[in-house]
């Protein structure tokens, strides 16, 4: 067989040409995973921001029906002072056709 040899001055070379080339692959691996990692949190970002716009517009339809509400009990209540005073007002007149 014959033998391969290297010379002592390039020794230092080749150990940094492996250490380039190991740098150099641990930094595509770490350049994949990261856009992998990049799309991963995009998708969940997109979905957060489509539940927020539909919770968004489920609290302005809820707002909408709680102002809905609201002045459907203040109709209510001038409604009642309304029946209230009529009653009175009846109750006055039997009250004064008895005496």
């Amino acid at each position: 067989m014959s033998e391969l040899k290297i010379p002592s001055n390039l020794l230092p070379i080749g150990v940094l040409v492996v250490s380039m080339a190991v740098a150099w692959g641990s930094t595509q691996f770490a350049v994949a995973d990261n856009a992998k990692e990049t799309a991963r949190i995009e998708k969940i970002v997109i979905e957060t921001s489509k539940k927020a716009q539909a919770n968004g517009q489920a609290q302005a339809v809820t707002e909408t029906k709680l102002k809905a509400i609201v002045e459907s009990l203040n109709r209510q209540e001038k409604t009642a002072e309304k029946t209230n005073e009529q009653i009175q007002a009846l109750v006055q007149v039997l009250l004064s056709q008895q005496k």
